[in-house]
């Protein structure tokens, strides 16, 4: 399967006009880590330096200040994103980059390079305020033969100063075909019609969706929103008890809902945003949107 982001970046390196500072943006599961992996590849091919990853990593506050911790848990999940790199489902809800994270890794330029260093900073998004300030002045002066390969799931969701000094690449959605292909090379079986559907681009949610049973969460929303649309948002609610709180999951059902109501996509919207955004419990979301709905129908 061809990458034209990747191919790009590739002869822009050939060229020798690859920046130091790249983001790649786009949809969660399109395959923004799998770019950024074959990136650090070829930049640390004739290298002794490994590749090193900062990733978003959950647990008590103490977790991400311990060195020894921080290395566990990144190379946990390193290995997971080189086996799988469009899984979305491996990050958890409570994870970010921490001061400490950024400290941890900012010690690796302590040392002379031995030919070129690759950082990857995935879901580059989810990385703090304070510890963002504090990556400010490496990335205003990039050390010599150092890449930063960042990824998110929009660029806007980065501080402006993160930003403008990184140079972006967009990353787009995958075709239906390209999907297929891609859960097939990672051992899944054809995705249904519907997870098709709802994975709109990404094959790391139809991963996920698989992962989950989204047939079964679809089957869910629709019992749901028959109840809310029809005024019962008590009824509504208690059902949606027994539906995993998981922001994730959440996200799915809510999406998953605004295909069953496309006429509610709006708050919905509003709503899925909120959750992602954390500005909203994710039991708080779907009592919300009970409501709502409810409200319409009376």
């Amino acid at each position: 399967m061809q990458y034209p982001t990747l191919s790009a970046l590739k002869n822009a390196y050939k060229q020798g006009r690859l920046p130091q500072m790249l983001l790649l943006d786009g949809v969660a599961g399109s395959g923004k880590k799998l770019i950024a992996m074959e990136l650090a590849k070829m930049l640390c091919e004739n290298s002794s330096e490994p590749v090193i990853w900062v990733i978003p990593i959950d647990g008590d506050a103490e977790d991400r200040d311990s060195p020894a911790k921080i290395d566990a848990k990144t190379l946990e999940l390193s290995q997971k994103f080189m086996q799988n790199p469009f899984h979305i489902g491996y990050i958890t809800d409570a994870a970010m980059v921490s001061v400490g994270m950024v400290e941890h890794l900012l010690k690796n330029f302590e040392l002379k390079a031995g030919g070129n260093r690759t950082v990857i900073i995935t879901n580059a998004d989810l990385i703090d305020d304070l510890s963002a300030n504090k990556l400010l002045k490496t990335f205003e002066e990039v050390p010599p033969n150092t890449y930063f390969i960042l990824t998110a799931n929009s660029r806007h969701s980065l501080l402006p100063t993160i930003r403008s000094r990184s140079t972006c690449f967009y990353v787009p959605f995958l075709k239906n075909n390209e999907i297929i292909e891609v859960l097939k090379n990672y051992g899944y079986s054809a995705p249904s019609e519907d997870i098709l559907e709802f994975a709109a681009g990404s094959a790391g949610k139809a991963m996920f969706a698989i992962d989950s049973n989204y047939s079964e969460l679809k089957k869910k929303v629709e019992v749901y929103a028959d109840y809310a649309t029809n005024g019962d948002a008590s009824s509504a609610i208690l059902y949606a008890q027994e539906i995993e709180k998981s922001i994730n999951i959440v996200a799915f059902f809510l999406e998953g809902l605004a295909m069953r109501c496309p006429a509610h996509i709006q708050s919905i919207n509003f709503l899925l945003k909120a959750v992602l955004a954390k500005k909203f419990s994710p039991e708080h979301a779907i009592q919300n949107m009970a409501l709502r709905l409810a409200q319409k129908a009376i």
